[in-house]
């Protein structure tokens, strides 16, 4: 699960020898430079490690990783750079996650809705949606499109794939309540930790959903939030966003009433007694909770 790092390793002086692509930093003090997939930057107070570890390890991040293959990772990082990890500090995480689907990648994301103090952007023409605050990125994005036209392997050939990531840019000592170097992260409940950071920020998106009305315990006002949330289905989330959006822009909304009808909507479509995830979201929630075994 856990896919790219970002690590300093302070007051270490790297052997640029055993790097590619050399080139001097401005000034004149330090140098960058490539290991595999990996970028490498030595400073004057020390070095920056970046980039995939499965990718690293095994030459593509299509599937899944595990913690053993991390671990993996972690080991050949320090053969073939000649450093240790061991006083090392992770400042960014890259959680990720391949999910073979039973629809195009697309019909999943075009469910997503907006989410609050999340900036949503589509690309791709709908192949890529990505939510993004100050510190962190989740993107949920084709991945066999974006391995065309090598395509996907074994035993995600001919399937379609959705690629789940999370991305925490900076904070890990708020997080984890100080630094950890890579190995530290690599141990079972750290590991675990970041795997849970990852299925939180997924479930935090709104999704499809399908409004039903029972006639087992129907009253006026449950009648009237059905026909509420019919209504906020057949306009869209990201239409109903949008339209608050340009009603505070105009001055007719204040950014008081702006929230209490985003969170109307949010009411609407989490209350269990009108709704239910349609058939996309509940397919997509049940795998992405069965990839828990890859925390351990």
């Amino acid at each position: 699960m856990i896919d790219a790092l970002g690590v300093y390793l302070p007051e270490v002086q790297a052997d640029p020898t055993r790097f590619t692509d050399l080139r001097s930093l401005r000034g004149g003090e330090g140098f960058r430079g490539k290991l595999g997939n990996l970028t490498i930057i030595q400073g004057t107070g020390g070095v920056y490690l970046k980039g995939s570890l499965p990718r690293f390890l095994t030459g593509s991040n299509v599937l899944t990783g595990t913690r053993r293959g991390f671990l993996e990772a972690l080991a050949k990082l320090e053969t073939d750079t000649g450093l240790s990890l061991r006083k090392g500090r992770v400042y960014q995480l890259e959680i990720a996650a391949t999910v073979p689907v039973l629809e195009a990648p697309r019909r999943y994301l075009e469910t997503w809705g907006p989410l609050p103090r999340w900036r949503k952007d589509t690309f791709g023409n709908g192949q890529t949606v990505q939510y993004v605050t100050g510190s962190r990125t989740f993107k949920g994005y084709d991945k066999g499109a974006e391995s065309a036209p090598v395509g996907l392997p074994c035993p995600l050939e001919g399937r379609n794939a959705l690629r789940l990531e999370l991305t925490i840019k900076h904070g890990m000592k708020r997080l984890y309540g100080r630094f950890l170097s890579p190995w530290e992260l690599a141990e079972p409940d750290h590991y675990t930790a970041a795997v849970l950071h990852w299925k939180r920020a997924y479930f935090a998106i709104p999704k499809g959903r399908e409004v039903f009305m029972r006639i087992d315990g129907l009253t006026p006002k449950r009648a009237e939030r059905a026909l509420a949330a019919l209504g906020l289905q057949a306009l869209g989330l990201d239409h109903w966003d949008a339209t608050i959006r340009d009603a505070q822009a105009s001055g007719a909304l204040n950014k008081s009433n702006a929230g209490r009808l985003r969170e109307l909507a949010r009411d609407l479509i989490q209350d269990s007694r009108i709704c239910e995830p349609d058939t996309l979201t509940a397919e997509l929630d049940t795998k992405v909770r069965v990839l828990a075994p890859f925390a351990r």
